[in-house]
């Protein structure tokens, strides 16, 4: 005959044994909590953080940064709140004897893991090939070439359509102007970037890399 379940109430040689607390649902009251939270805290400080959009990528490109972050505290908080629990509620004083409960996978939790990752897989893809596509059917015909070369340490800015160049960090750009840079290196790799305007890339030596035509639409100084 099989033994009966304990509850909170019954005992056993005098002593009161209580059922064991349901952990993973306790776990995920917290991470979905402490989820919304921090999903409102990037939110509301998103827009101090960025700089103002200069341009017509800058807008969507601040957008896509603000998105991701959401979408990533979730993930952050999933691994955060499963270590600290454990950390806390598992914890023990001496070091232990035995190893630890077998754990069995679970066909369902595999499922549920692989389609919730895959998900966010696939949707990063859709996001970046749906504003890759955006860029480029909104290309200017007639773009401001700028040839942009990365070296140690400064930057080099040539017009071929006027002929003229520059080097530093100055660099001379038109409003309301669709632009487009073509970006190498004459050594290592660099970084070329213009936050407010939407730009960064890589600048490879040996390699040049296109970045889709954009269109300044703030006159300003902006940091490169």
């Amino acid at each position: 005959m099989s033994e009966p379940n304990l509850i909170q109430g019954d005992t056993t040689s005098g002593a009161t044994k209580q059922r064991e607390p349901h952990h993973l649902r306790r776990v995920l009251i917290i991470w979905a909590i402490l989820s919304i939270l921090g999903i409102v805290v990037v939110v509301a400080f998103t827009g101090f953080v960025l700089p103002a959009p200069a341009s017509d990528i800058g807008t969507s490109s601040n957008f896509t940064l603000l998105l991701l972050t959401a979408l990533a505290v979730p993930v952050a908080m999933f691994v955060f709140v499963f270590l600290a629990y454990s950390m806390i509620v598992f914890r023990v004083k001496e070091r232990p004897t035995e190893d630890g409960a077998f754990l069995k996978p679970r066909p369902m939790l595999q499922i549920g893991w692989m389609s919730i990752t895959g998900a966010l897989c696939l949707f990063l893809l859709i996001w970046g090939l749906f504003g890759f596509y955006q860029n480029t059917v909104a290309a200017s015909a007639n773009p401001l070439i700028v040839q942009v070369t990365g070296q140690q340490w400064l930057w080099t800015f040539y017009y071929p359509q006027y002929g003229v160049s520059s080097q530093g960090q100055e660099l001379d750009l038109p409003v309301n102007r669709a632009v487009q840079f073509n970006v190498t290196s004459k050594d290592v790799l660099h970084g070329f970037s213009i936050r407010s305007l939407g730009v960064r890339i890589d600048a490879n030596p040996g390699q040049t890399t296109t970045i889709p035509a954009f269109t300044p639409t703030q006159i300003g100084n902006y940091s490169v």
